[in-house]
């Protein structure tokens, strides 16, 4: 019976040692996958706050800037309830705070296009990085499909408007020159953005406007070009006149 009831005891501490030692293991186990996650949502953060500093304001509409302001401070906060005490967290919160206060307290800003290529590749770059964070999300089911869809609708305009405002910039650039074809050849450039994307007929204004500019500056064309053709017939009149007159003189002369 002592034998039983040694071998009982033993068997029992044994359990014990064992659950205390699984439960240490789960315990860091979750601790290191915490920390994991904390680290993810940092970089999602960052991430955020990026987009908001570097994409203009007039390529996604206040709502939508709203979205992305709230998704960062929502990651802040996630970080916060897994245990997170880095000294900056309550900084990083506070300033996501007060972007979001600053975004929805706004009117929508004034645009500010951009007028070289550099400049718009950068904000496409930016443009294709929330493209990817807003599928994401969908596909986390965290956003509902009517949204997703409504946020991706305004990045591929985003992405058009881009083009179109350099393409414009250079063709004032060529029209100052008095490069009237090279203008041509953007405002048609233009008009192909705005065909490729034009939900709801939301460009057929600015694409009227494109025709018409399109008209008018292939009317200009023309009359300059009938009057350096009329030019240059007067110049090979008067060669022809000098050679006529040459050829007489040289008669006299002999």
């Amino acid at each position: 019976m002592l034998i039983v009831l040694v071998l009982g005891g033993i068997f029992f501490v044994a359990l014990i040692l064992v659950i205390v030692v699984y439960g240490r293991q789960q315990n860091e186990k979750k601790k290191i996958e915490d920390q994991r996650r904390v680290r993810m949502l940092a970089d999602r953060g960052r991430q955020m706050q990026l987009l908001l500093d570097e994409l203009p304001p007039h390529y996604i509409s206040q709502d939508f800037r709203a979205f992305i302001a709230s998704q960062w401070l929502d990651l802040l906060q996630e970080q916060e309830q897994l245990g997170n005490n880095d000294s900056r967290l309550k900084a990083e919160m506070e300033t996501a705070q007060n972007k979001l206060q600053e975004i929805r307290s706004s009117n929508q800003p004034k645009p500010e296009p951009v007028t070289d290529l550099q400049t718009a590749n950068g904000i496409r770059r930016n443009l294709k990085q929330l493209n990817k964070v807003i599928v994401g999300l969908y596909q986390d089911r965290k956003i509902p499909h009517r949204l997703a869809q409504s946020y991706l609708n305004e990045i591929k305009l985003g992405f058009t408007q881009t083009l179109i405002e350099v393409f414009k910039a250079s063709a004032r650039k060529a029209e100052m020159e008095g490069n009237l074809r090279i203008a041509v050849v953007h405002h048609k450039r233009i008009m192909s953005e705005l065909n490729r994307n034009n939900p709801n007929g939301i460009h057929n204004q600015t694409l009227l406007e494109c025709r018409q500019t399109i008209q008018q500056m292939e009317e200009q064309i023309a009359v300059q070009s009938e009057n350096s053709d009329n030019q240059l017939a007067e110049s090979v009149s008067e060669m022809m006149e000098d050679q006529e007159s040459w050829k007489k003189k040289q008669v006299y002369d002999d």
